[in-house]
């Protein structure tokens, strides 16, 4: 045998063929097509029955039927594929080298599990203004309620009232506890987060990935509307629809969701753009691989690095705006945002609407603002750390 012919050589190989050997039914469409049929089942009997199926508690509205779509999308194309990935390439000694990172984790597994089931335990709290800024626990309370439950200290225009395990975390203006208010905030942040990255996320990776690996024509018309889009102001688009509509958790996502995510867009495309000539993307190529393949296989899986925290940082920033919106006012009013629980706290008034605002000072009032805001901060320092983690998980250049 000849020396040529023992030289390395391409392989010519039938990349159709190959494509359609593959399994048609993997793991992640079996959990979405699971998925679809459990929500469709679920839809179907709230049409034909005279009260809610869910437990009996949650009125399925319009954001619950799109939470629960997005939530199947998250399932079958993130957590799968993450627990599949987590089991190849983690271990648990690799995890303890992170504590930030578990502790995180965890945070965000606690918030998903309180924001979704919270609520179906605890129902709707009623109004109970004699109960008015009840202090938490192991403080007291110089804006005393009508009817105080805790020990009552103090002379008679100088009283104090003492904090109750009636209500561990104490109450608002209007008697609400703040552990059911903690609880329907965690729902919206829940709800703002798993949308937002089963719609939203997905887009702006598909428009970086397909202007990247195409470039030329097609590279240019998408990155011209990303400029445009980051040009148009979402606050200012979601006002306009709220003048109209009215507001809406949904509106605000919608809004935010089409005109947010070029940012995430532009750093896919750039790390593309570096991708696509590596070796293994040329060899590939050579081989006869298709750009499509070529895209899902090598060039997006290599990004993961850019998208992942871009994704997070996404998620951190949805659930910020959101909580801004509402301690503004600009929320449906039995929507218990953080934000909104935040602002009652302010002695400030929103002109146009039907709310009041607490008429003593805040500090008198702390855990009414403290308490939210705790919660919310640890939301978008637990979302920022965790996309790190991912992203060190997902890299299939090996664990840093």
């Amino acid at each position: 045998m000849s020396s040529a012919d023992e030289s390395p050589r391409f392989e010519d190989i039938d990349w159709d063929r190959h494509e359609n050997t593959r399994r048609y039914l993997t793991a992640e469409r079996a959990a979405l097509l699971a998925g679809l049929v459990a929500v469709v089942t679920l839809r179907a009997s709230e049409a034909v029955a005279s009260v809610p199926t869910l437990l009996a508690v949650w009125r399925l509205e319009r954001i619950d039927w799109v939470f629960l779509l997005a939530a199947v999308v998250v399932i079958s194309y993130g957590v799968v594929p993450l627990l599949r990935v987590a089991r190849d390439r983690l271990s648990v000694a690799a995890l303890t080298r992170y504590p930030a990172a578990t502790v995180a984790a965890v945070f965000v597994l606690v918030l998903a599990v309180v924001g979704l089931v919270g609520p179906l335990l605890t129902g709707y709290a009623p109004l109970r203004f004699q109960h008015a800024f009840h202090a938490p626990v192991g403080f007291a309370s110089s804006v005393p309620p009508s009817e105080c439950l805790g020990a009552e200290t103090g002379e008679p225009f100088e009283r104090l009232c003492h904090g109750s395990w009636e209500y561990p975390l104490g109450t608002n203006e209007r008697g609400h506890p703040l552990g059911f208010l903690l609880i329907e905030g965690a729902r919206v942040a829940v709800y703002v987060s798993v949308i937002s990255l089963a719609f939203i996320v997905p887009i702006a990776a598909a428009v970086g990935v397909v202007a990247g690996i195409r470039g030329g024509l097609v590279d240019d018309i998408l990155s011209s509307y990303v400029d445009v889009q980051l040009c148009l102001p979402a606050i200012l688009v979601y006002f306009i629809g709220y003048a109209y509509w009215g507001p809406s958790l949904l509106l605000l996502l919608a809004t935010f969701g089409v005109l947010s995510w070029g940012g995430i867009a532009r750093l896919v495309r750039s790390e593309v753009i570096r991708r696509r000539e590596d070796g293994y993307v040329l060899v590939a190529r050579s081989l006869g691989a298709s750009e499509s393949y070529i895209a899902r296989k090598h060039v997006l899986p290599n990004s993961t690095n850019t998208l992942v925290p871009a994704a997070f940082q996404l998620l951190a920033l949805f659930v910020l705006i959101e909580a801004g919106v509402a301690f503004l006012g600009f929320h449906q009013l039995e929507t218990y945002s953080w934000g909104s629980t935040i602002s009652e706290s302010i002695n400030a008034e929103v002109a146009g609407q039907l709310q009041n605002r607490a008429d003593v000072p805040a500090y008198q009032i702390w855990w009414v603002s403290a308490l939210p805001a705790a919660a919310l901060t640890a939301t978008l320092i637990a979302f920022k750390t965790l996309g790190d983690c991912v992203r060190d998980a997902l890299d299939p250049r090996g664990e840093r």
